[in-house]
C-alpha cells in the first residue's frame, strides 16, 4: 500500500469513532498536511474528499468574520433653483458618491483615461426661465437616494458634485461649470445650500452660475425617546368630581414607515400610571416611544397626547387630547402644548334625515414634560424645512439679507447668521462665511400652536423676535436684535406671498429694521418679509387685544418701591457696598434682578450639585465689553445666556440659582466685593440645620459657615414629609405593604445580617476617609466645602431668589460676622413686604428657561479626534518649515485619553476609589511606555469650547515645546471631551514631550572613555570580552528582555506630569 491509501484508512476510523479526543483530532490535521504534501497533479481523484471535509468549516469561520453593518443614509434633494445664470438652457447634474477622476498621459505617449466608479446621477430637465430678467429658473423634480456606507470614514472621502450643463441638440449636454461638496461637510451643515459652479480651466474661474437647493443627508437611526417629568394644569373635568386621570403618548408613522421598522420599533406609544382625585397631575414616568428614520422626518412628526379618566367598571372615557410638535424638542428638552375636550352629539341632518355626529372643541387644559433622546446620529444637519401641514395655520418669515455688520473675528470679517423666535419656537439660518453684507432669502415657517384659532389665543404668541449672531465654537457673538409687532403683520395689505408651490395671496409686510447694539445708532439693518400660510380670517384685526409691546425703562411701580426701599438703609452701607437691583438685558429692558432667577425642571442625571457646578463652570467665562463690543453692566436673560454659551459673573450665578431652586434647595443669589474690592456675584444655600453654604462658580468651590440661622424646625420637617406622602398614589402605597409582607414571611438568618451589618460598616468607614481625604462621590451638597475657613469675600450687601430682595441692614457688611434669618427686619431690609403695601409679586419676563440636551458621546469623541489632529498637525508644520523632525507616538493616544476621563470625574467631585486608583494607573502606564533614556513631561489643560484651530494656537503660544530643537525628543497627544447638559462641553488636551535623560548622555560618554583605555591595555582583557559575547549571544533574547524591564522601572517616576 502507498503512504496515501494508509492516510486515507486512518482517517476513515477517525471519523467512525464517536468520542474524539483532542490528540486524535491533531493526528487528523497532520494527515491532513501529509496529503496535501504528497498528492501530485494526477491523482485529482483525491482532491473532492478533503474539499468535503473542510466546507463547513469555511462557512462557519465566514460567519464569524461577518463586520457589523455601517451607517444607513438616505439623501433628498428638492426645490431646487437657478439663479444669476449666463446658460440659455441649463440643466443640474448631481453626482452622488463618484470616485472617477481623468488622468491625461498624452505627454508621455498615453491617451486620457478615466479612472473610479462614476456614482449616482441625477439630472433636471431643462430650466424654466422666469419672466424678470433675472436669469432664473427652477425645477420641479426631486432625487431621492439611500445608501449604506461600510464606516463613518468612508463618508469623509465621498463627495456630492453638482454641475451646471448646457443642453443641446440631438440630447447631447455639456458641462460649463462645477462644484464639489464633502458628504461630512453636508452633514453637518444648513439644509438650505447654495453654491457657485465655476469653470475649471487653465487661468479661468468665472461662476458660471449659482444653484440653490434643500439637501438632507442625514442617517437613518432608531430614535429611542424618553418622557418623564409631565405635569397636567386645568384638566377638564366633570362639576364635584375630580378624575383619575393618566396620559397616553403616541406616534402614528406613514404606511410607508410601516413596512420598514426594526424589531425596536414595535413600541410606538407609552402609558403613564393613573394619579388619584386631581386636576392637576404630575407624572413622573410615562415611558419610551422609538422611532426609526432621519431626525427631519421626527421633527416633523406630532405627538398625540390622549388623558384618560380611570375607572374600574366601565371604559376610560378620554378627557381631552391634543397634538404637540415634535419640532425643537432636541434644542429644548421640554414639550409643551394645549389640549381640547371634544364634546360630541347627534344632530340630524335636514337633508338626509340621518343623524350626523357633531363635534364641538373646548379648552381642556394643558400639559408640559421632560422629553430625552437616549442616543442620537453622529452628524446632524440644522436649518430644517417645516413640512406645511393641511388644516394647519402658519407664520411665514422670510429674512432676505443683512447690511453693513460689525466685524468681530480678527481677519475684519463676519460669519454672520439670523436666528428668529416666535410662540415658544426657535429656527435659525445657515451661516455664511467671511461677509459682512449677508444675503439669506430664507423662509422660516412658525406654527401658531393655540387650541382655537381666535384673537385672543394668538395675541398670547407675542411677538417676533430676530437675532443677528456671528458663530463662534467657543460662544456666539452678538451683533444685533430688533423686534416686529404681530399688529403691525395683520394690519398689513394682502398681496402675492411665498415661491413656488406655497404662493399665495395674503397679508405681506415687507420691513426694512435696525439692529440694536450698544445702544448707538448704527447703520446696521435687516430687510425680512412676514405673512401667514393660509391667511388670517378678515376678522382679525386686533383692535380690542392688547398685545405686550417691549419696555426699555422698569416700572414706575417698581422704581417708587426702590426709593422708599432704599430709604431703610443706612447711609454708611450705601456709601461703601453697591445697592443697585436693577439690571438691563440685552435688548436694553430694565428689570429687577430677581426677574433673571425663576426654577428649572432639571433632567434626572443634573439633580445633583457637584454636576451643576460643573456645568455653570463650562460656560465660558467673558466680559461685557467683550460680548457686546463696550457696553458694560448687561444682564442677560437666561435664555440669551444660554444661546450664547458665555458671559460675565452675574450670569453664571443667577443660572446656578435658577438650577438649585430645580432642586428644592433654599437657593439666593448674593451681590457683594471680592478681598480686591471689586463687584461680585455667588450663589449661597441656606440648609435646614442652621449652616450657610457659598458656592463659587469660577473655581467650583463651597465655603461653610455653621450656625448662621436659626434653620427649620422639626415639626416643619415633619409636615413637608406628610405633604408629601398625600401626594403619593395609593398604589405605591400598596406596593409597600406587600413587599413588607414578603420580607416578614420570607425572614433572614443572623448569617445573612451579620454579613449586611459587616458591609455597612465598610461602606461607612470608606465614606469617613473619603469625606476628610478624597471628597467622594455624593449628592450633599456637604462635599467638597471647607469647613470655617477664610472665604474669599469681603462684603455681602444684597441677596435675591425668584420671589423678593433683601438689603444687608445689619452693623457690619462681612458674611462671616452676619447672621442669614431674612425673616427678621432688623437684619433684612426686604423689597417685597406686605406690611408697608407693596405686595406685587415679581414674575420673570421670559418664557421658561430651557436647556439644551447633551451632545452624543460618538459626537464628543469626533471633535476629541479632531483636536488632537488638528494640534499634532500644527506642531509638524512647524517644525517642518525649521527643517525639524517631529515624531508622535500613537500608543500614547488611547492611554491619554482614559487618564483624562478620570481627571474630569475628579474635577467634578464625582469620582470613587476605583476611579482614583485608575487615575494612577493610567500614570504608571505613561511611564511605562517611555522609551528607555527618556524623560517624561506632560501637560494637561482644560477648555470650555471645542474650536480646535483656538486650542491649538493657545497651546503653541502659551507653551514652547514645539521649539525644542534636539532631533531625538519624540511627542505625544491626546484629548478627551466630556459633554454636559446645556449644550456645552469639559474639553481636555494633554501634551507630552519625552526628551533623552542627560544623566544617560554623560554615562555613555565616560563609557567611549573606557573603552578607549581598556583597549590600550592589552590582547588578555579582549579575549575574555569576546567569551562573553559568545555566551551571551546564546540567551540573547531573554537578557534584552531583562534589560528593557529594568530601564523601564529605572525610568519609573522620572517624568513630571
Amino acid at each position: 500500500m502507498s503512504d496515501s491509501e494508509k492516510n486515507d484508512n486512518k482517517k476513515i476510523e477517525l471519523e467512525k469513532s464517536s468520542s474524539e479526543s483532542e490528540n486524535d483530532k491533531d493526528e487528523k490535521e497532520k494527515l491532513d498536511q501529509d496529503d496535501s504534501d504528497t498528492t501530485s497533479d494526477e491523482d485529482e481523484d483525491q482532491k473532492p474528499q478533503t474539499v468535503v471535509v473542510k466546507e463547513p468549516l469555511l462557512k462557519k469561520k465566514n460567519k464569524e468574520e461577518k463586520l457589523p453593518k455601517g451607517p444607513k443614509y438616505k439623501l433628498l434633494i428638492r426645490n431646487i433653483l437657478l439663479r444669476e445664470t449666463t446658460l440659455s438652457q441649463p440643466k443640474v447634474r448631481f453626482t452622488f458618491c463618484g470616485n472617477r477622476k481623468v488622468i491625461d498621459e498624452r505627454h508621455k505617449g498615453g491617451e486620457k483615461k478615466k479612472i473610479g466608479k462614476r456614482g449616482t446621477v441625477f439630472t433636471t430637465c431643462k430650466a424654466t426661465v422666469e419672466t424678470g430678467g433675472n436669469n432664473a429658473g427652477s425645477f420641479s423634480k426631486t432625487f431621492v437616494k439611500y445608501k449604506r456606507f461600510q464606516s463613518y470614514e468612508e463618508i469623509k472621502e465621498q463627495f456630492l458634485k453638482v454641475e451646471l450643463l448646457e443642453a443641446g441638440c440631438c440630447c447631447r449636454s455639456t458641462s460649463k461649470g462645477f462644484v464639489k461638496i464633502n458628504l461630512e461637510e453636508l452633514a453637518n451643515s444648513s439644509i438650505q445650500r447654495e453654491v457657485q459652479c465655476e469653470e475649471h480651466k487653465k487661468g479661468s474661474h468665472k461662476i458660471v452660475g449659482k444653484v440653490y437647493f434643500h439637501c438632507y443627508f442625514q442617517e437613518i437611526f432608531d430614535f429611542k425617546l424618553h418622557f418623564y417629568d409631565f405635569v397636567g394644569k386645568s384638566l377638564y373635568h366633570k362639576e364635584n368630581k375630580l378624575p383619575d386621570p393618566y396620559l397616553h403618548l403616541k406616534i402614528e408613522p406613514k404606511f410607508l414607515n410601516l413596512i420598514k421598522l426594526s424589531k425596536n420599533y414595535t413600541k410606538r406609544g407609552c402609558e403613564s400610571s393613573h394619579e388619584l382625585n386631581t386636576n392637576n397631575p404630575r407624572w413622573e414616568e410615562i415611558g419610551q416611544i422609538t422611532y426609526r428614520g432621519i431626525l427631519s422626518e421626527l421633527e416633523n412628526e406630532d405627538l398625540i397626547c390622549n388623558v384618560y379618566n380611570h375607572s374600574l367598571l366601565k371604559k376610560d372615557p378620554k378627557l381631552c387630547e391634543g397634538l404637540i410638535e415634535l419640532r425643537g424638542f432636541l434644542d429644548y428638552g421640554i414639550i409643551m402644548g394645549a389640549l381640547a375636550n371634544i364634546q360630541e352629539s347627534k344632530v340630524k341632518n335636514e337633508r338626509t334625515g340621518s343623524k350626523e355626529i357633531v363635534r364641538k372643541y373646548t379648552a381642556g387644559g394643558s400639559i408640559e414634560g421632560i422629553v430625552e433622546c437616549v442616543d442620537l446620529p453622529l452628524h446632524r444637519q440644522y436649518g430644517d424645512i417645516i413640512l406645511l401641514k393641511p388644516g394647519r395655520n402658519y407664520l411665514a418669515v422670510r429674512v432676505l439679507r443683512c447690511q453693513n455688520l460689525r466685524s468681530t473675528d480678527p481677519n475684519s470679517f463676519s460669519d454672520p447668521f439670523v436666528i428668529v423666535e416666535f410662540g415658544g419656537l426657535k429656527q435659525r439660518t445657515r451661516v455664511i462665511k467671511r461677509c459682512l453684507d449677508p444675503v439669506f432669502e430664507e423662509t422660516l415657517y412658525f406654527t401658531l400652536r393655540v387650541p382655537v384659532l381666535t384673537e385672543v389665543e394668538v395675541g398670547k404668541l407675542g411677538n417676533v423676535q430676530i437675532y443677528v449672531f456671528d458663530e463662534d465654537q467657543a460662544g456666539d457673538d452678538f451683533l444685533g436684535s430688533c423686534e416686529v409687532p404681530l399688529k403691525d403683520i395683520v394690519k398689513s395689505p394682502a398681496m402675492d406671498a411665498g415661491e413656488g408651490k406655497n404662493k399665495i395671496k395674503s397679508r405681506l409686510l415687507s420691513t426694512s429694521l435696525n439692529l440694536d447694539f450698544n445702544a448707538e445708532e448704527t447703520d446696521q439693518s435687516i430687510d425680512v418679509q412676514f405673512w401667514f400660510h393660509p391667511d388670517l380670517p378678515e376678522d382679525f384685526t386686533f383692535k380690542d387685544l392688547q398685545i405686550k409691546q417691549k419696555k426699555t425703562k422698569l416700572k414706575k411701580v417698581y422704581q417708587k418701591r426702590i426709593e422708599t426701599w432704599k430709604k431703610g438703609i443706612p447711609e454708611t452701607h450705601l456709601q461703601e457696598g453697591n445697592f443697585e437691583i436693577i439690571g438691563a438685558d440685552e435688548s436694553y429692558c430694565e428689570h429687577l434682578i430677581s426677574e433673571y432667577i425663576s426654577p428649572i425642571t432639571l433632567p434626572k442625571e443634573l439633580r445633583n450639585i457637584n454636576t451643576i457646578l460643573r456645568t455653570i463652570k463650562c460656560f465660558t467665562f467673558e466680559n461685557d465689553e467683550a460680548t457686546f463690543g463696550g457696553r458694560q453692566d448687561v444682564w442677560c436673560s437666561p435664555n440669551f445666556f444660554l444661546s450664547l454659551m458665555k458671559g460675565s459673573t452675574e450670569e453664571h450665578a443667577a443660572l446656578g440659582v435658577s438650577l438649585f431652586l430645580g432642586l428644592e434647595l433654599d437657593a439666593y443669589l448674593c451681590l457683594g466685593k471680592t478681598k480686591n474690592g471689586v463687584d461680585h456675584y455667588w450663589i449661597m444655600v441656606r440648609e435646614k440645620s442652621g449652616d450657610i453654604t457659598f458656592y463659587e462658580t469660577i473655581l467650583s468651590k463651597a465655603y461653610k459657615l455653621e450656625n448662621k440661622w436659626q434653620g427649620t424646625s422639626v415639626d416643619e420637617e415633619n409636615q413637608d414629609e406628610q405633604r408629601k406622602k398625600k401626594k403619593a398614589p395609593k398604589k405605591e402605597k400598596e406596593k409597600e405593604e406587600k413587599e413588607k409582607e414578603k420580607k416578614d414571611d420570607s425572614g433572614s438568618s443572623d448569617d445573612d445580617e451579620l454579613e449586611k451589618s459587616k458591609k455597612n460598616k465598610k461602606k461607612i468607614q470608606l465614606e469617613d476617609e473619603s469625606e476628610e481625604s478624597d471628597n467622594e462621590k455624593g449628592n450633599k451638597p456637604n462635599q467638597n466645602v471647607k469647613k470655617n475657613k477664610k472665604i474669599p469675600y469681603m462684603t455681602i450687601e444684597i441677596i435675591a431668589n425668584h420671589n423678593n430682595i433683601w438689603a444687608n441692614i445689619q452693623e457690619t457688611l462681612d458674611p462671616s460676622e452676619i447672621c442669614y434669618d431674612l425673616d427678621n427686619k432688623k437684619l433684612w431690609n426686604p423689597y417685597v413686604d406686605q406690611e408697608e403695601g407693596f405686595k406685587k409679586k415679581i414674575k420673570p419676563f421670559y418664557d421658561q428657561i430651557r436647556l439644551r440636551p447633551r451632545i452624543p458621546l460618538r459626537r464628543a469623541e469626533n471633535f476629541a479626534l479632531q483636536i488632537t489632529k488638528e494640534v499634532i498637525g500644527g506642531f509638524t508644520n512647524f517644525r517642518h518649515g525649521n527643517h525639524q523632525k517631529t515624531v508622535f507616538l500613537k500608543k500614547f493616544e488611547k492611554v491619554i485619553s482614559g487618564g483624562l476621563s478620570y481627571l474630569e470625574k475628579i474635577e467634578s467631585n464625582e469620582y470613587t476609589e476605583k476611579d482614583k486608583l485608575a487615575f494612577l494607573k493610567s500614570k504608571g502606564k505613561l511611564t511605562e511606555l517611555t522609551p528607555p533614556g527618556y524623560t517624561f513631561e506632560g501637560v494637561p489643560l482644560n477648555f470650555t469650547y471645542t474650536d480646535k484651530v483656538r486650542i491649538r494656537k493657545h497651546i503653541m503660544e502659551k507653551y514652547d515645546f514645539h521649539l525644542d530643537k534636539d532631533i531625538n525628543t519624540i511627542f505625544a497627544c491626546g484629548s478627551y471631551v466630556h459633554p454636559y447638559y446645556g449644550g456645552v462641553n469639559s474639553v481636555w488636551v494633554m501634551i507630552c514631550v519625552m526628551r533623552v535623560n542627560p544623566q544617560e548622555e554623560e554615562e555613555s560618554e565616560e563609557g567611549e572613555e573606557g573603552e578607549e583605555k581598556e583597549k590600550e591595555k592589552g590582547k588578555g582583557k579582549e579575549t575574555k570580552k569576546k567569551k562573553e559575547k559568545k555566551d551571551s549571544d546564546l540567551n540573547s533574547n531573554d537578557e534584552l528582555e531583562l534589560d528593557e524591564i529594568k530601564k523601564d522601572d529605572d525610568n519609573d517616576g522620572s517624568g513630571s506630569d
